[in-house]
């Protein structure tokens, strides 16, 4: 009778030893699973975060400082191709127009000023103003800034032409390499400039300076035009007397 109880013992001793030791083997197995998981998320190269389209941020960043110096190397090319008198007449009136600009700034406010000119180009007093300290100009030089880059065909940002005045270049040549009609930039600069003096009602809309492709297009298409349209006449006028 004795031995019966030791014989319950035993059988209880062994099958606690189980259980510690298949507990001890589940253990390592979660652990390796869990390694081998973070192994295998380990492997998987996450580039960065993903637009809709599937470009990754910085594939868009890539492309996009790509772009950017292409066309700053394609404003540079065009600038040296554009006459000197031209583009110091230009830079001449420019700063003129920007030293009035800025003293009406000085006298009545930045804040005034800025408030006229900002919603010509779709901006905000503190937009300005971000751009004042972060170029570290005055409203003038802005103004002139926004009003060739609103005109412009090519994609050139606000850095890139500051950049470009940093790297010595006028604006005259900046406009110049922009292809912009030169004849008609001092007057879209002088019109931004009414409006941040008060003295012309802003509209919403900068100045338009046309591009000097489209204006050198229209004018040989009306040279082509024209004796083609008088040829014509000639023809129908000949036509006419041969059938009497």
């Amino acid at each position: 009778m004795k031995a019966i109880p030791g014989v319950f013992l035993s059988g209880a001793l062994i099958l606690l030893s189980a259980g510690v030791v298949l507990g001890q083997d589940a253990k390592p197995s979660a652990s390796g699973s869990t390694s081998s998981s973070t192994s295998a998320a380990g492997d998987i190269v996450t580039p960065g975060p993903v637009d809709a389209s599937g470009q990754t941020q910085a594939a868009m960043t890539t492309e996009a400082e790509t772009n950017g110096k292409a066309s700053l190397m394609s404003i540079r090319e065009r600038a040296t191709k554009a006459s000197t008198k031209a583009c110091a007449a230009i830079q001449k009136d420019l700063a003129e127009i920007s030293k009035r600009i800025d003293a009406d700034a000085e006298t009545k406010g930045s804040a005034m000023v800025a408030g006229r000119i900002a919603p010509e180009f779709g901006m905000t007093v503190d937009a300005m103003a971000a751009e004042q300290s972060r170029f570290g100009t005055g409203l003038g030089q802005l103004t002139i800034a926004h009003t060739l880059m609103a005109n412009s065909k090519a994609a050139v940002t606000m850095d890139q032409l500051f950049q470009l005045r940093d790297d010595g270049m006028g604006w005259g040549q900046i406009a110049y390499g922009l292809n912009l009609r030169m004849s008609e930039v001092t007057a879209a600069v002088k019109s931004e400039g009414n409006v941040a003096a008060g003295l012309a009602k802003a509209d919403g809309k900068p100045a338009m300076i046309h591009s000097a492709t489209t204006i050198a297009a229209s004018q040989n298409a009306g040279v082509h035009a024209g004796p083609a349209s008088v040829g014509t006449a000639s023809n129908v006028g000949v036509g006419l007397r041969v059938g009497n």
